[in-house]
């Protein structure tokens, strides 16, 4: 099973809208012949000519992946135009629509597709949000967490076993967090624990020293975090020229340097327990995270012997 990703966005009238009404996956370039049903060989003569042959290079990538790359019980994710993300099923082979709303909406080589609202970005893992910013029309998103998180939350939406995730060697939190997930995590710690406030418009900085700015709210006293999630080291000596207070955490490196007064070395284990003990403060796609966590422990947490 892959993942796939979908930018419903062409030139016709509401294709978005048009998809998620009608239960389709599709895209456009559609070719000028009426003699249903159209066949793949017929549609791909007529569409390298009239497209390939013209100079359009994104036909063929985008139809391809429809028609030949993606398989039936795929999952692809698309959003609308006020951010709502949604996922969706596949349930059939690729056909080819001739009905004038169809053409209307510029929506020809079709998939039948079982649409589900996910909710907006802070629902949505980081790297299937990133995957909208190319512009072509139909990618892979080939990322196992997005994988693993794509058939939980089709499941938890649908009340369905659809998919059967499969069990992970010595799962824990971290390893199925993205890096913006555990600066999440590391900002809501500081403000909740130790009565620091975010300054928003920091997240937007170009700095490569650190994620955000955070002002203690008594004190006044600044903070920086910096945040690495993986078997990535983090030393002080690159931030010893930085005049506030500064929070490093790893989630499986080391903190390497002589310590410093101003820097403080978060542990990972006091991170993982704050989740766990602060579930409704979370962004839903963290929380998701813990309920996927929990179950895959519990799947591999042995049955007490009968005796």
């Amino acid at each position: 099973m892959n993942v796939w990703r979908i930018n419903l966005k062409t030139g016709g009238e509401t294709p978005r809208k048009f998809c998620l009404e009608n239960g389709i996956v599709a895209v456009g370039w559609p070719v000028d012949d009426n003699s249903a049903p159209l066949t793949w060989e017929r549609y791909y003569d007529l569409a390298m000519e009239h497209y390939y042959n013209q100079g359009d290079r994104s036909w063929w990538p985008a139809v391809n992946a429809l028609k030949n790359r993606m398989q039936i019980d795929d999952l692809v994710w698309t959003r609308d135009i006020q951010g709502v993300y949604y996922i969706g099923h596949i349930t059939s082979d690729w056909r080819y629509e001739y009905e004038s709303h169809f053409k209307k909406a510029d929506m020809v080589n079709v998939r039948s597709c079982n649409w589900i609202k996910v909710g907006t970005v802070e629902a949505i893992p980081g790297k299937v949000v990133n995957s909208f910013i190319p512009a072509r029309t139909v990618q892979k998103v080939a990322d196992e967490q997005v994988r693993i998180y794509s058939m939980f939350i089709f499941n938890k939406l649908t009340s369905t076993d659809t998919y059967k995730i499969k069990e992970l060697e010595n799962p824990d939190i971290f390893s199925l967090l993205s890096s913006d997930d555990c600066e999440d995590i590391l900002g809501l710690y500081l403000q909740k624990e130790k009565g620091y406030l975010l300054v928003p418009s920091s997240c937007k900085s170009d700095t490569m020293n650190y994620e955000y700015e955070l002002r203690q709210k008594d004190t006044g006293d600044k903070a920086v975090v910096q945040v690495k999630n993986g078997w990535v080291d983090l030393h002080t000596d690159d931030y010893s020229n930085i005049n506030s207070t500064v929070f490093l955490l790893t989630t499986k490196g080391q903190y390497l340097g002589d310590q410093q007064d101003n820097i403080h070395f978060v542990n990972p284990t006091e991170m993982e327990e704050f989740v766990f003990a602060n579930i409704d403060i979370l962004p839903d796609k963290i929380r998701n995270w813990t309920e996927i966590l929990t179950e895959l422990k519990n799947r591999t947490r042995p049955v007490p012997n009968k005796g």
